[in-house]
């Protein structure tokens, strides 16, 4: 064992700085002291682990080690501090406020839960959350973890003592942020470790077996006494899987500390599974390691577009997904994805739902990475650094931030160039800051793209007093989508910039609604037409052509949905094509005029 090291204080956010050379560099490594200002005015105290080979958006695994040990002493016998070099985790080790954990220490968790998803110093990537706690730290991640579900992917209790049936019924009878949907229907993946099966640690597995829709019959294997997979009866939907497995073994938390015990629990549990954004609860999704899928990473330095001689060089990045279902003797069709703030090009994809319905239906994905500036901002009570804070920067280059459509100049040429795209079929998407990157696409950049389909975002460039008015290039179909939910950007397609959006889309293409044809932001009563959760607002050509067809999405939060995505492609992007060398739009083969 190495010799005990001493957590360094994290630095000045102001003193941070960006290398163009390196430009995606996690560059704030090491044990790290974290903290955490309480809403009562204290300061609890934690710790962080950011391995050398860190990049951005990767899996965070919150530990909670038992009462009495040395933070970095558990990270090194527990192997998770080589688990985080091999797999390139983030660590957050929480601490016991005076050495010994309390029964409830909810407060601690999720304030820290929070201040780790505004990226501090590090891109954190929420939907990658994970929570291994031992000794009588697992009941109290436990405790959490059932009230919070939203909170993590899959937590390890390594030494429960499992639940009381006063929790049981609160968790029962209470109602969870999403209405008609209790606390105990939230899934879970859970691996839990107890000394005895005892009625409490009964009680428990039961409730997680109901929550994940577990089968019956419990599988013995070789790392564990019994698992309890998701009944394949039921398959979840389009925007979650039944994919939460319940495992459960007799024995002490203390054979639990060891590397061999730490990659049995991060491959079988953690590895591939996802809480993402949806509705109010999270939607969990296991969708598997990205890389073994074909998932293609890529990096060149590009110019900024600020300087006319072209010496502005950025290091830019981004991955390709060339499904296995792309025929390779054909011209295929491509989706360039642009993921939202804080995000990365690393995991837009199964974040969005975008890699279900490229390896469906057969097309590429593109998701580039969004530049980041080192200007200072609030989280909370915390002074952090955009540089790990990535947007798209749709409004033009500047002297230190790369524009982004000078990127995408590049990029559209670069995938041509490389794979055998049908360039009829290029289409444009994103959600949130990537959202307006997508509408950016279609207002700046239209020749390239037979449609669009911005999520949870209703302007090509929010830092933009006034949006500069669109090109006039080829003609260029949009489909946008709203959550009716969304606590960031509220009321849908009521509000002052959607309107511009759709005056202009209508006004240029002398579509059959204007904006003020329909009410927004509420119960769908004057949209063409409501399927299911999805209020349509159509405008149509006078042949009947949809160039602006505007969705909003009942119970969704600040997301974008599987459902969604393939709603995109069957019932609007695959009925668009372009002639990019005539700029003639084509809508189920006709010409659109």
């Amino acid at each position: 064992m190495n010799e005990k090291i001493k957590a360094k204080p994290l630095p000045d956010a102001a003193s941070l700085t960006i290398d163009p050379k390196h430009y995606y560099r996690q560059d704030v490594v090491g044990y790290y002291d974290f903290p955490c200002p309480m809403e009562n005015g204290s300061v609890r105290s934690a710790k962080l682990y950011l391995a050398e080979n860190s990049i951005y958006t990767q899996p965070t695994v919150f530990l909670l080690p038992p009462s009495g040990e040395d933070p970095w002493e558990f990270l090194e016998k527990s192997g998770w501090k080589n688990l985080a070099e091999k797999e390139n985790l983030y660590l957050v080790i929480l601490e016991p406020e005076n050495g010994v954990w309390k029964t409830d220490e909810t407060a601690y968790i999720g304030t820290m839960v929070k201040y780790i998803n505004t990226r501090p110093f590090f891109a954190a990537f929420a939907s990658k959350f994970y929570g291994a706690a031992y000794g009588d730290g697992a009941d109290c991640l436990g405790i959490y973890s059932r009230r919070y579900g939203k909170s993590f992917a899959g937590a390890a209790l390594l030494g429960t003592t499992g639940m009381s049936q006063e929790e049981k019924t609160f968790l029962e009878t209470t109602d969870s942020p999403v209405k008609g949907v209790r606390l105990s229907q939230i899934q879970m993946p859970v691996w839990a470790v107890a000394e005895e099966e005892t009625p409490a640690v009964s009680r428990m597995l039961e409730y997680y077996r109901k929550a994940d829709h577990s089968q019956e019959k419990a599988e013995k294997t070789e790392w564990a006494d019994r698992v309890y997979r998701p009944d394949p009866a039921g398959s979840g939907s389009l925007d979650e899987d039944w994919c939460a497995d319940v495992v459960f073994s007799v024995g002490s938390w203390k054979d639990c500390v060891s590397e061999e015990f730490s990659k049995k629990l991060y491959d079988h549990l953690f590895r591939g599974t996802g809480r993402y954004p949806g509705n109010a609860n999270g939607a969990l999704r296991r969708d598997g390691d990205m890389k073994e899928r074909g998932f293609q990473f890529f990096s060149e330095m590009v110019p900024g577009g600020f300087r006319e001689d072209r010496t502005d060089l950025y290091e830019r990045q981004w991955w390709v997904y060339v499904p296995d279902t792309v025929k390779p003797d054909q011209k295929v069709p491509a989706v360039f994805m642009f993921h939202g703030a804080g995000g990365f090009g690393l995991e837009i994809g199964d974040r969005s739902g975008w890699a279900r319905a490229a390896k469906k239906h057969g097309f590429i994905l593109i998701c580039p990475c969004a530049s980041h500036d080192n200007k200072v901002r609030k989280a909370g009570k915390m002074t952090l650094s955009n540089i790990h804070r990535t947007r798209w920067n749709s409004g033009g280059p500047t002297e230190n931030v790369p524009g982004e459509l000078e990127f995408m100049d590049w990029l559209y040429r670069w995938v041509l160039d490389h794979y055998s795209v049908d360039e009829t079929r290029v289409y444009a998407s994103g959600q949130s800051s990537g959202g307006m990157m997508a509408w950016a696409c279609a207002c700046y950049r239209p020749d390239y793209f037979a449609a669009a389909a911005p999520f949870s975002a209703t302007t090509p460039d929010i830092m933009a007093k006034e949006m500069v008015p669109p090109v006039e290039g080829s003609p260029i179909a949009v489909m946008a989508d709203m959550g009716l939910e969304d606590k960031i950007f509220e009321g849908g397609f009521s509000t002052d910039s959607a309107r511009k959006l759709v005056e202009y889309w209508s006004h240029r293409y002398h579509l059959d609604h204007d904006w003020s044809d329909f009410q927004y932001g509420g119960d769908g009563r004057t949209a063409t037409f409501k399927d299911g959760k999805f209020s349509n607002y159509v405008f149509r050509t006078a042949d009947g052509v949809p160039m602006l067809r505007c969705v909003e999405t009942e119970t969704k939060t600040h997301a974008i949905l599987p459902s969604e995505c393939e709603m995109a492609w069957t019932q609007f992007f695959s009925k668009f094509t372009k002639d990019v060398k005539n700029g003639i739009l084509y809508y189920e083969g006709r010409p659109v005029k």
